[in-house]
């Protein structure tokens, strides 16, 4: 049955169109082949350290800084999007408000293996990574001149991927982004967490991929991108760096089944995939009904001029859909 629909997403100010129609066009869904790249060209590999900006931090099971021997290594990004030279300066003129460009801009290179990835991990490597955001999370929450930190990763070539090799990266800003502050904003003053309310409706409307003691993974009801996935805590947390040794055992599990799933629905699908928790620069009086999660978006389709012109996107693959396929795949894994 061909579902059209345009629905409101309940925490962003944003429409989606679902439209499975369009999931039968020719060339609906971007397939791009696997890049794998040159082991030997590739400076993230183990034995190529030299090759990036000096370790900042490190998992190791031996070895000395910016040597073998790591399982987890954290540089700064060769090309950085902002750096942490001086303080941030605001200056308004007129019309116009800009801040000098400080900021903190490092990668977590996720595995000394080339040809590792999320999609072939298991849950102890997946653990290292989460382990690492928290211990990453934590130091640059010191600097008070940060107002936010996003981890993100970007995985596949169109996905923004600028290296095969698995890594994350890590921003900190100087500002809290407009998205945050959409999300902070909405749940300020309410009574309850909206996000606590929108893992229940999900429960009621089958979206609900899989759940452990800790964790659950589900299809927002206005998912922007075909199988769009988000992880919630199920106990309300504002705040990542506060999860326990014990939760990130829970997590990983969760990822591992998860990229498992798409590996068999969509065959190691780009994606990219970011973690929102509550602003350093807010009290807890502010974001104490804030939720932190992940979102897991595969980058399947093209965003073109509709959506750049209108902030609307088009889904061509109905949440729920999307879930009963990827549970599909579970029960053959």
């Amino acid at each position: 049955m061909i579902m059209r629909e345009i629905r409101k997403d309940p925490i962003h100010n944003r429409w989606v169109i679902i439209a499975s129609n369009r999931k039968n066009r020719p060339h609906a869904f971007y397939r791009e082949e696997e890049e794998v790249g040159s082991k030997k060209e590739c400076p993230f590999c183990e034995g190529k350290e030299k090759k990036t900006p000096p370790e900042i931090d490190s998992f190791r099971a031996s070895g000395k800084p910016n040597e073998p021997g790591w399982e987890i290594r954290v540089v700064p990004n060769k090309f950085p999007a902002l750096t942490s030279d001086g303080e941030p300066r605001k200056v308004y003129n007129g019309l116009y408000y800009k801040i000098n460009g400080f900021g903190i801009h490092e990668v977590i290179i996720e595995t000394p293996y080339h040809k590792k990835n999320l999609f072939n991990m298991d849950k102890k490597e997946i653990s290292l990574i989460i382990s690492m955001y928290k211990k990453r999370y934590l130091a640059l929450k010191e600097n008070k001149n940060l107002k936010y930190i996003l981890i993100f990763k970007n995985h596949g070539k169109i996905a923004g991927g600028s290296l095969p090799h698995s890594h994350s990266q890590i921003i900190g800003l100087p500002l809290i982004p407009p998205e945050i502050e959409e999300e902070i904003i909405l749940v300020e003053d309410s009574v309850k967490c909206h996000y606590c309310k929108l893992i229940q409706r999900a429960y009621n409307e089958n979206r609900v991929l899989k759940r452990n003691k800790d964790f659950i993974v589900l299809a927002p009801y206005a998912s922007v991108a075909p199988y769009e996935l988000v992880i919630y805590p199920l106990q309300h947390k504002p705040c990542f760096e506060e999860i326990k040794d014990s939760e990130i055992t829970s997590l990983s599990e969760l990822l591992q089944d998860v990229f498992k799933k798409y590996n068999k629905v969509l065959g190691n699908p780009p994606f990219n995939y970011f973690l929102h928790t509550a602003p350093t620069a807010l009290t807890p009086r502010v974001y104490k009904n804030y939720h932190w999660h992940i979102v897991i978006m595969p980058k399947l389709t093209m965003t073109a001029g509709f959506e750049k012109s209108s902030n609307i996107y088009i889904n061509p693959v109905e949440p729920k859909e999307a879930v009963g396929k990827l549970r599909e795949a579970g029960e053959e894994l």
